[in-house]
């Protein structure tokens, strides 16, 4: 990943005939630019002010333009930042005018592959970009999510941009600056733009709610797939205490902390050395046990701080006989202990499934048979991967059109009931994807962790059928509706990009057919 290159620019003074000046301008390009540095670690070096005395001349744009186009390279993320006169075809300079389509013809020009715009004036909202992001089978994840523009205008077509007094700068760049200084967005050491825009219609909204004179609305449109992420800080994600331990019976292959309220919780998987009898799994289970109290695994900082020096209060062991059932999750049965503080009426339920043998409370497995065989007539590896991503490929696109007319009803281009109408054929095909996936055969083990990725974005993405569909009218408020999509479009702006880095890690090993064969 390269570098992100930023060309800021804020015309104070106008010697155009009726254009006043507007000295909170130049205020705006020391602010955005210590954001830059504070909320993206942008180097200082890599960021460009034009117009620091006021004046910017159509020359002047064009020489930094210029400047900046022998200096930013195809893998950088370039920022281009406007603050001061617009129009709907135009932006004002100190001198002349500079109509939208040559901006854009200078931004061609410049070699990032993933460009932003953000323009702080009036009528901004009209600068509109083409196509929906489409992934094709054939095209990797990465090459998806690696090009494009993304604009983020301060009003809507019709509307005035404003200045926030108290802070001397224009209203939008201080939204602007306070999403990209929010340490509350930053997730695994990244923020994303996607999220940073969010951010800014909050901001807005607030304002907007205690403001009855004058609103603006800002903008939002990309055509760039998920979403473009900035590494803020080193993430170094909480390294957890790993069991493996092996006996002549048994083999303790993987201990989950389950911890949940204040109950210490492990789950166990046991891959048994040879066939046994419930009595001897029983036997097996009290061993484990004994040692498991003890065990001091956690998933964070904070389940360590509050669990560790404790006793564990339940766990369940889980056996199987290979490798394919500790990565299946397909187990012959399953064990459960629960300490004297816990409810064992209720943890030691029987039932069909349940045998209490030698004191030990054991749950069978009755489908282990069935998914075995299921396994043992799985398709290959590229057959595997090739029925996956079609249906995978296919919701990604669909998401994509679904968060792009979601972008233009937050825009006010589309009325709700003409966004719910929009949407709704595209609401079945995204379900027909899920339910497509939850049919799919057991992944070979080799694709195990890929398959899984999938999974989860699939389902995300069929999550956002739920709240704009009949059902989710009469179950949710407006705002809730609002909120709730726009939480799941960023948990697959994520997914998405741990799908790109599941791909990578993949192509190490399969990259002599992984893409050549779908």
């Amino acid at each position: 990943m390269g570098d992100v290159k930023a060309l800021l620019v804020g015309v104070c003074d106008y010697f155009v005939p009726g254009c006043a000046s507007l000295p909170l301008c130049k205020n705006d390009l020391y602010e955005l630019k210590n954001a830059l540095i504070k909320g993206l670690n942008v180097k200082c070096e890599n960021i460009k002010l034009c117009g620091k005395s006021g004046k910017v001349t159509v020359k002047d744009f064009i020489l930094s333009f210029d400047d900046f186009i022998s200096k930013t390279m195809i893998d950088d993320i370039f920022i281009f930042y406007f603050s001061g006169h617009g129009a709907k075809e135009f932006l004002v300079l100190s001198d002349d005018i500079i109509p939208l389509e040559k901006i854009i013809d200078l931004l061609e020009r410049v070699e990032s592959k993933k460009k932003i715009i953000i323009l702080d004036s009036c009528h901004s909202g009209t600068l509109n970009i083409n196509g929906i992001p489409q992934l094709n089978v054939n095209e990797s994840v990465d090459q998806f999510t690696d090009h494009g523009y993304t604009i983020l205008s301060s009003c809507g077509v019709e509307e005035e941009s404003g200045f926030d007094m108290t802070r001397n700068m224009s209203l939008y760049t201080r939204f602007v600056c306070d999403a990209l200084t929010s340490r509350f967005l930053i997730r695994k050491g990244k923020k994303s733009l996607n999220d940073i825009n969010n951010a800014i219609l909050h901001f807005a909204k607030i304002d907007n709610n205690s403001n009855n004179n004058k609103n603006q609305h800002p903008i939002f449109r990309s055509n760039i797939g998920g979403s473009i992420f900035f590494d803020v800080e080193d993430y170094r994600p909480y390294k957890a205490n790993q069991v493996y331990e092996e006996t002549d019976d048994y083999i303790i292959y993987e201990v989950n902390p389950t911890h949940h309220a204040n109950v210490k919780r492990f789950s166990i998987s046991i891959l048994l050395r040879y066939q046994m009898t419930l009595e001897e799994i029983a036997k097996v289970s009290e061993e484990i046990i004994k040692k498991a109290i003890h065990y001091e695994v956690y998933k964070n900082d904070v389940s360590e701080k509050k669990f560790k020096g404790r006793l564990a209060n339940i766990i369940w062991c889980y056996f199987g006989y290979d490798e394919d059932d500790m990565i299946d999750k397909n187990f012959i049965c399953h064990s459960t202990w629960v300490d004297e503080e816990q409810n064992k009426n209720w943890w030691y339920q029987k039932n069909f499934h349940t045998r209490i043998v030698s004191g030990v409370h054991i749950t069978l497995n009755e489908n282990y048979a069935e998914v075995k065989n299921l396994k043992d007539n799985n398709l290959n590896s590229i057959d595997f991967i090739k029925i996956v991503r079609e249906n995978t490929v296919k919701a990604i696109s669909l998401a994509e059109e679904y968060i792009y007319l979601f972008r233009e009803y937050l825009n006010g281009e589309l009325k709700e009931s003409e966004f719910i109408n929009s949407v709704d054929s595209i609401n079945e095909k995204i379900s027909k994807c899920y339910f497509n996936q939850n049919n799919f055969p057991i992944a070979p083990n080799e694709l195990y962790n890929w398959s899984r990725v999938n999974d989860k974005i699939v389902s995300t993405i069929n999550d956002f059928t739920i709240f704009f569909s009949k059902k989710g009218l009469q179950k949710y408020s407006k705002d809730n509706r609002e909120w709730l999509l726009k939480d799941s479009i960023a948990r697959y702006t994520y997914e998405l990009n741990e799908l790109r880095e599941e791909e990578k890690r993949m192509s190490l090993y399969f990259e002599d057919w992984i893409f050549e064969t779908i």
